[in-house]
């Protein structure tokens, strides 16, 4: 894959995803960031959105719930991740029920970021290069 794969990280001064963009950028991600769930809304509501999303359990205006039906509406597939400062297995359990890709709690070790990421975007490419056909086609996949 050749293109440059562009992050949204979405809080208020957190340092968990303070530190997090750290790691995320020692990758070779392309990090952008949004304050609040309208930030966010703006930023994904381009005709080319980020790829992921890391986004806060809390927010100004909102929370991951309305990261994640924000990151729902944008015009290309998206892949939220959910990062809390503390582990939640009751979080953990809604916030995957709920649609988002994964989990994240520190200590942020770079290779366990790295597997978490891959597969994300190994997700959010395939479901981007199959959405044309999707649109294209009825629901029993005729054209």
């Amino acid at each position: 894959m050749t293109e440059r794969i562009t992050a949204l990280l979405v809080h208020e001064n957190s340092d968990t995803l303070i530190t997090l963009k750290s790691t995320l950028e020692r990758q070779g991600m392309h990090v952008l960031h949004a304050g609040s769930q309208a930030q966010a809304r703006r930023v994904l509501g381009g005709v080319d959105p980020a790829q992921l999303v890391f986004t806060d359990t809390q927010l100004p205006d909102g929370t991951w719930a309305d990261v994640l039906a924000v990151a729902g509406e944008a015009s290309q597939p998206v892949n939220v991740i959910v990062v809390s400062r503390v582990v939640d297995t009751r979080l953990y359990v809604e916030t995957i029920e709920t649609g988002a890709f994964d989990f994240l709690t520190p200590p942020f070790v770079d290779t366990d970021i790295a597997h978490v990421v891959r597969g994300a975007i190994y997700n959010v490419v395939a479901r981007r290069a199959a959405r044309p056909y999707a649109e294209h086609t009825t629901q029993d996949g005729r054209s």
